[in-house]
């Protein structure tokens, strides 16, 4: 009896992932409808793709890049508002390509990007941020 209360709970959580990524696609298309999808992308990463993500508990992490800083605070304001209705805390931040870091990394490797905008500047950025994480890695390996 334990087996299935447990196979029935890990489907529960998977159809929950499910259902996140479909309503992922459908802001996706509110997100290009208000902003178009030319000069920005956001990337979600984190638990919220997960069967780890706790309701209640646990939050969307979203990293959005463009050059226009009040295109990034409109986004980040809309995200927030709708993420906000729906009861969800959010944790969204801007990629700032003027400072290297490894905290990029896991958004700019994830596969659930709002646009196809990565330009070179982005993927140079990613490069360096990796570059960063794994001296860090090395850093903390010698200790």
């Amino acid at each position: 009896m334990r087996g299935n209360f447990e196979m029935s709970t890990d489907s529960l959580a998977k159809e929950k992932t499910i259902s996140r990524l479909y309503e992922l696609l459908s802001l996706q298309k509110k997100v290009e409808n208000r902003f178009g999808c030319d000069d920005y992308n956001v990337f979600v990463f984190g638990s919220y793709l997960t069967t780890g993500f706790i309701d209640g508990k646990s939050d969307v992490d979203i990293a959005v890049y463009t050059e226009n800083f009040v295109l990034y605070k409109r986004l980040a304001l809309y995200l927030e508002e709708y993420f906000n209705q729906k009861g969800i805390r959010s944790d969204i931040f801007y990629i700032d390509t003027t400072m290297e870091a490894p905290i990029y990394c896991a958004p700019l490797k994830s596969k659930v990007q709002f646009t196809d905008y990565f330009p070179e500047k982005l993927v140079d950025f990613q490069d360096r941020c990796q570059k960063k994480l794994e001296k860090i890695k090395g850093l903390m390996d010698e200790v």
